[in-house]
């Protein structure tokens, strides 16, 4: 847990504790993963309905639902383990899409499976440290 230190000229310290598995809110990286996957759902059948997107703005669109999913998942971490959490919902939203891909008739190379895993944990986390900057501001 941090050690606050707070007064006239102090700055706030943290403890040297790192993040484990048992510091994960489970059900905050669920909701984060649902609501990136929700959001990213919604926005490109919306705007499927308006004009046929390229498929570059449908990856965008997941790109950037990912951040949010690791935003919404860092908010309910406990201090300190918001990129943790963050990186955690990205991964999850990565096992949907790539279950999805690969029942899909023409399955993705497994390069690319790799490179988005990669790819969802560093956006999910990169979520999460914002949610963690913003808590602490």
């Amino acid at each position: 847990m941090p050690i606050w230190s707070i007064g006239p000229g102090s700055s706030k310290t943290t403890s040297p504790s790192r993040p484990t598995l048992g510091t994960v809110n489970w059900g905050g990286v669920a909701l984060g993963a649902a609501a990136g996957i929700a959001a990213s759902l919604v926005v490109n059948l919306l705007i499927g309905l308006l004009i046929a997107p390229p498929a570059a703005l449908s990856v965008l669109i997941h790109l950037t639902a990912t951040v949010g999913a690791g935003y919404v998942a860092g908010r309910f971490a406990v201090e300190g383990a918001a990129a943790v959490n963050g990186g955690l919902a990205g991964l999850l939203i990565f096992l949907f899409v790539g279950v999805v891909s690969l029942l899909a008739a023409r399955g993705p190379n497994p390069l690319e499976l790799v490179m988005l895993g990669i790819v969802a944990a560093v956006l999910g986390s990169a979520g999460g440290v914002l949610a963690d900057r913003r808590r602490t501001e």
